[in-house]
């Protein structure tokens, strides 16, 4: 492996550990340490996606002005430096809602920054010797990418599994010392030499570029099209209608959070059998067939879930789950890298996921609640049968389903 590659995957791995710390981390503090109700706890959850939502695509314009690598470094030090304040105010006292509000908006504004840059740097780190590039080494850095990126949440989950041993401080601490790190290998991938002159046109005319670009491009809006349904009923899905079914179980062989942990555990494995089958074989040379199965695969999960499996059999289901959202995954962000000019990569990467995760928060709330009128189990159904009214949109217009890679 490159020694380019390796300082890419080993910052992209630390920025994902820390992430799977925050994830468990930040509610646990609001809850067990805090004492917060769940109206609360909503609040500080949201306070760390909005803002990520509200300067993505800020972030994309300023990742294409500016040397990614320099940009992806100075959000993973203004994480740490969340972090450490948090970790510090705790030396102190116990925080409250309007620090941990404060707290995870911070987190929110640097993630968002740190996203499209980090993300942008795929491009040069999948040059060979001679400073050139294949559409299938763009492909394969991508998959390496997501293998770093779950094997890197993973093992940040199972860090945070130690709260009730460690404490709060000492993962804090963790997460800060881990995105030192990662700021360095990140910064070392800096481009040397002279660069050419930044765009100095306002943020707003450079958004309106990134999506004049993407418009004009098939493929590119019928991708991003999908990722926002993907956003809106998947992942809306997940996030909502998971727990109540671990909830659901707890009567029928579960323990309610532990049988929780374990759904999200399968999930993870899943996508972590599959990042690894597609580096051994590849992506293939028809990425967009490959994500329209991984929707018609998504169908089929979702409405065998909704007929009420055992609770062993909802395990397996979703760790199948987890890895069809792999795969969609990876052939999608390797698309937008292989499909994007390289001077509206970043812009264009930054629409990728202001659709995906913008339609998540939606999702989450629709799905919220319809649950509350309707069985957990009827809202999968539904959201089955929509994927597979998806697939046949997308199947029948065809500008995804005709992309192809040389190799």
């Amino acid at each position: 492996m490159p020694p380019r590659l390796q300082k890419f995957l080993l910052g992209y791995s630390g920025t994902s550990l820390a992430t799977g710390l925050q994830v468990i981390l930040l509610p646990w503090i609001a809850v067990a340490v805090v004492g917060l109700p769940a109206l609360h706890l909503g609040w500080v959850q949201a306070s760390v996606l909005l803002p990520n939502l509200a300067f993505l695509l800020i972030a994309g314009a300023l990742a294409d002005r500016r040397d990614s690598a320099a940009v992806a470094a100075l959000a993973c030090l203004g994480l740490a430096f969340c972090h450490s304040g948090l970790m510090l105010y705790f030396s102190y006292r116990i925080p409250n809602l309007f620090l941990l509000l404060l707290y995870g908006v911070s987190l929110g504004v640097c993630t968002a920054f740190l996203q499209p840059a980090r993300d942008n740097l795929v491009q040069r780190c999948a040059r060979d010797r001679q400073g050139q590039t294949s559409e299938s080494r763009v492909q394969k850095t991508v998959t390496w990418m997501m293998l770093a990126q779950y094997g890197g949440q993973a093992v940040g989950m199972l860090l945070a599994s130690r709260f009730d041993h460690w404490g709060a401080q000492l993962l804090l601490g963790i997460q800060v010392a881990v995105l030192s790190v990662a700021a360095l290998f990140l910064l070392s991938l800096r481009e040397k030499g002279p660069r050419a002159p930044a765009d100095e046109k306002l943020p707003h005319t450079q958004i309106l570029e990134g999506l004049a670009q993407t418009w004009r491009r098939p493929a590119l809006r019928e991708l991003i099209a999908l990722m926002a349904f993907n956003g809106f009923v998947h992942i809306g899905v997940f996030l909502v209608v998971l727990p109540l079914l671990a909830s659901l179980y707890s009567g029928t062989g579960g323990r309610g959070a532990s049988y929780y942990a374990t759904l999200q555990l399968a999930f993870v494995a899943g996508t972590v059998a599959a990042t690894v089958t597609m580096l051994r074989r590849g992506q293939g040379e028809r990425p967009g067939r490959g994500i329209l199965m991984c929707l018609l695969y998504s169908a089929a999960l979702l409405v065998a879930i909704s007929f009420g499996p055992t609770p062993l059999g909802l395990i397996l289901l979703c760790a199948c789950w987890g890895a069809v959202a792999a795969a969609a995954a990876a052939l999608g962000r390797a698309i937008v890298q292989l499909f994007a000019p390289a001077e509206y990569r970043s812009r264009i990467i930054s629409i990728y996921q202001l659709a995906l995760f913008g339609s998540a928060a939606l999702g989450a709330l629709v799905a919220g609640a319809l649950s509350e009128y309707a069985a957990p189990l009827t809202t999968l159904l539904w959201a089955g049968i929509l994927s597979l009214l998806a697939f046949v949109l997308v199947f029948w217009s065809g500008a995804l389903r005709e992309v192809r890679v040389q190799h």
